[in-house]
């Protein structure tokens, strides 16, 4: 057997490959992995080869975006089950605003696999769950080469294809793991990285509970998979908070949330609908698309609420999206990569101490970085379109341009790092398939959350012996946003006993006697949200029922942290409640 591989668009993303084995009696398999911008089978096949197979990892357009045009051969094209369905619904919906060409041929090549196919009679892959995104994939290729039969396993060797990965769940779909039963030879290694995803993925959910919980309408904007992922999080957040949260899902992400069919309890699935104002509602959390607000859902529900000031347009941009101007309402923008640490992928490339390791999807200084960066394994960082040959009738190649003393030292080097690896023969490659959220695992800092919006076992809004509002008994209870911060930045106000002045308990006595204040009083008292603070018209949300209609006029005392000042001030505009 002979094994070689191909950059197929280095001009473009450098995420596909073609790949070519050849056994020993001439049969060669042509593979794809992923049609990205700029593949052309046409200028990297020879006359005499034809396609065998197309693998791809999952459905994002710059993974598939030249694929309609490189079907041929009749080759099938292998996708994940989810993955599958999705480029089912995509394919239609992407060509709207891209030029894809014939989806039919496409769609008809689709073949979806969970377990080993074969391609030759010596020649099979497989699907392995890769994180990224739901129903995102790697592909292992088992070969046989009797050459080698001497060799653990009866002569089998196996290529890693990891596709854009995650080691990390995400919605449920398990991430990349490193330990297989059997020696992975190579990996074909997408090194595209992100240090800031953890980041912008809790700051994001805590800004749209923040909002959500304060009674605004919310519409999230973002790619449709990312869409299903946010709305699967929101649920699963919300359900630890022990509070509820409206979630609607609109157009393709409510039909791929569909279409895979996820557990839709507590999420609203509206693939089409009339009007925006179906499914906008204070206190909602909408999900469209695309990430753009110029185009699509986005568009439409951007337009019902530009001019609300207490309405929030949060834009989750997966790649470079046009941000939103010249509106009244809270507009966000975060940039969100669901790709590894640098530090996870070299943990990966460590654990999986692979012979090979050819690095994909990174170019200029990544790709330079990435050839230096491991000395157990041989690293191909090549940046042309030459074939390249890394395994031959049972040896695997080192690179042409590595001396022989430096290739025996990075040899030396895997033997030693190999001897500490744990090893499982009997084991098992689990399918491709959701399984349990896990929020940690996914990334969600719970904490933080629970401590903004947690709801106590005690209901606040049910009747006690004094009749205190439903206000009061939150006031007394829960420090105020203002002095939370003050009690994280003053150590003192976070002792849990003591007679300092500073204490929790000195803090909460001083807030049950506003509360025996209050209720001396015959005017009823409210706490209320500040959502604007414009220079023209400024809205509050009122926080529990209040005996008031539209249009009443109404005295408001202001007040911060339970103190109240001085100056009241009437106000004509309308009052809400919740």
């Amino acid at each position: 057997m002979r094994a070689s591989y191909q950059n197929a668009n280095i001009r473009g993303g450098n995420e596909s490959t073609l790949l070519r084995f050849t056994t020993d009696d001439g049969t060669r398999a042509c593979i794809l992995v992923d049609a990205g911008d700029g593949v052309d089978l046409d200028s990297l096949l020879a006359d005499d080869e034809y396609l065998s197979a197309v693998l791809l990892t999952h459905a994002h357009i710059d993974h598939y975006r030249t694929l309609t045009r490189n079907v041929r051969h009749s080759a099938p094209i292998y996708a994940t089950p989810a993955t599958a369905t999705v480029l089912e619904h995509a394919l239609p919906e992407a060509r709207k605003d891209n030029d894809l060409g014939d989806v039919s041929a496409a769609l008809d090549a689709l073949e979806p696999i969970d377990d080993w196919t074969s391609i030759l009679h010596d020649l099979e892959v497989r699907p392995v769950s890769a994180g990224h995104t739901p129903g995102g994939a790697g592909f292992v290729i088992r070969f046989y080469d009797e050459n080698g039969s001497g060799e653990l396993l009866n002569g089998e060797r196996h290529v890693l294809i990891t596709g854009d990965f995650t080691t990390r769940p995400c919605a449920g779909f398990p991430g990349l793991e490193s330990n297989y039963p059997f020696d992975i030879d190579t990996v074909f290694l997408n090194a595209s990285t992100e240090d800031s995803y953890p980041t912008a993925l809790n700051d994001s959910i805590q800004t749209i509970l923040e909002r959500a919980y304060a009674g605004s309408r919310v519409v999230v904007a973002t790619s449709s998979l990312t869409g299903v992922q946010y709305a699967t999080l929101l649920r699963h957040v919300t359900a630890a908070l022990d509070r509820d949260l409206p979630i609607t899902l609109v157009g393709q992400a409510a039909k791929l949330h569909n279409g895979l069919e996820l557990d839709s309890s507590g999420i609203d699935t509206r693939e089409v609908f009339d009007r925006p104002a179906a499914v906008l509602e204070s206190g909602r959390v909408t999900i469209c698309g695309p990430d753009t607000p110029t185009r699509g859902s986005a568009s439409r529900l951007l337009g019902a609420i530009e001019d609300d000031p207490a309405g929030v347009f949060l834009q989750i941009a997966t790649g470079s999206a046009e941000t939103v101007s010249n509106v009244r309402c809270t507009t966000r923008y975060v940039e969100l990569r669901n790709h590894p640490a640098a530090e996870t992928i070299d943990e990966f490339v460590r654990d999986l101490a692979p012979r090979h390791v050819v690095v994909k999807h990174a170019r200029g200084e990544t790709l330079k970085r990435f050839q230096r960066r491991f000395d157990h394994c041989f690293t191909w960082g090549t940046n042309d379109e030459e074939i390249h040959r890394f395994y031959r009738d049972g040896e695997w190649l080192a690179p042409g341009w590595i001396a022989e003393t430096t290739a025996r030292q990075i040899r030396t080097n895997r033997r030693a790092l190999v001897r500490d690896q744990p090893f499982d023969a009997d084991g098992t490659l689990p399918p491709v398939r959701r399984g349990p959220v896990d929020l940690d695992a996914e990334g969600i800092d719970l904490d933080p959350l629970e401590n903004a919006f947690r709801s106590t076992s005690k209901d606040p809004y049910a009747a006690s012996d004094t009749d205190a509002t439903p206000a009061d008994i939150e006031a007394a209870t829960t420090p105020a946003d203002t002095d939370v911060e003050t009690a994280a930045a003053d150590p003192a106000m976070n002792r849990g006993g003591g007679d300092g002045d500073g204490s929790v308990e000195a803090e909460l006595l001083e807030r049950l006697e506003d509360i025996e204040a209050k209720l001396d009083s015959s005017d009823e008292t409210v706490r209320a949200r500040v959502l604007t603070d414009g220079d023209s018209e400024q809205f509050l949300r009122l926080l529990e029922r209040a005996d008031v209609d539209a249009g009443d006029v109404v005295e408001i005392a202001i007040s911060r942290s339970g103190t109240e000042s001085e100056s009241e001030s009437e106000s004509e505009s309308e009052s809400e409640s919740e």
